[in-house]
């Protein structure tokens, strides 16, 4: 698998975006996670929950739906604890969302906001389900999508890494032929940028390195004041 990632600080004073490309000699991986707390406790955060994601994965001899849930389980873990010896991290946490890419299909699992999309050259398709105030009113139908951009409570997650004692993930398997592409992204993308406007980067995608940066930046003149991650992978057919 071809895999790239890039994140940008963007407005805000710090960033406390991480990523990880995974690459070993049994599994390919990538992951987006995106911290929250302050006094740099969301950069620690995010970067603990990618950590231990690549470390737990880094094996790759495992069921992957089981792996990517005990992965899961133990970035939590080791969050929570890290914020519960510090008061100064009290409250932090992280959304994260992963995936294990194999050549016939992809497991994702994610906790937060933070997105996975599935590109078959024509349509961009949403996998992960938000866990956040405003994505339940929209399940709900009590607002639209587009109301939901400009809620004033868009940021308010109901579900996240290291905040609670434990947290379980949303588990999704899902078919991709070679061609395909997969977008993670923070909400500093996704929540500016329109399922249309990303799709049509990823269907003249030649470099994914350089459309990784194309989208930060468009995502910046749109108006995004958040930090902003994208990870972008492509279905090589299992190629070297």
């Amino acid at each position: 698998m071809k895999c790239a990632g890039k994140t940008e600080t963007g407005l805000r004073p710090q960033n406390e975006d991480s990523f990880l490309l995974l690459h070993t000699d049994t599994l390919d991986a990538v992951a987006v996670s995106d911290g929250m707390g302050g006094h740099q406790a969301g950069e620690i955060a995010s970067r603990l929950s990618v950590e231990t994601l690549g470390r737990m994965l880094s094996d790759g001899r495992f069921d992957p739906e089981a792996a990517l849930s005990s992965a899961f389980l133990e970035a939590n873990r080791i969050v929570h604890e890290h914020a519960s010896l510090n008061d100064a991290m009290y409250g932090m946490g992280c959304t994260l969302v992963a995936a294990i890419l194999e050549p016939d299909r992809f497991i994702a699992a994610n906790v937060g906001d933070s997105r996975l999309y599935h590109f078959d050259g024509k349509q961009l398709r949403q996998i992960t389900h938000d866990h956040s105030f405003v994505a339940e009113l929209v399940r709900r139908g009590a607002i639209t999508p587009e109301e939901a951009k400009t809620h004033p409570r868009r940021n308010l997650i109901t579900r996240a890494i290291g905040t609670e004692g434990r947290v379980s993930a949303d588990i999704f398997v899902c078919d991709w032929k070679k061609g395909d592409m997969l977008l993670l992204c923070s909400d500093g993308l996704c929540g500016v940028l329109d399922e249309d406007e990303m799709a049509a980067y990823l269907r003249h995608c030649t470099d994914l390195d350089a459309t990784c940066s194309a989208l930060i930046q468009q995502a910046l003149s749109r108006g995004s004041r958040d930090n902003i991650t994208v990870v972008l992978a492509v279905n090589d057919g299992g190629e070297a």
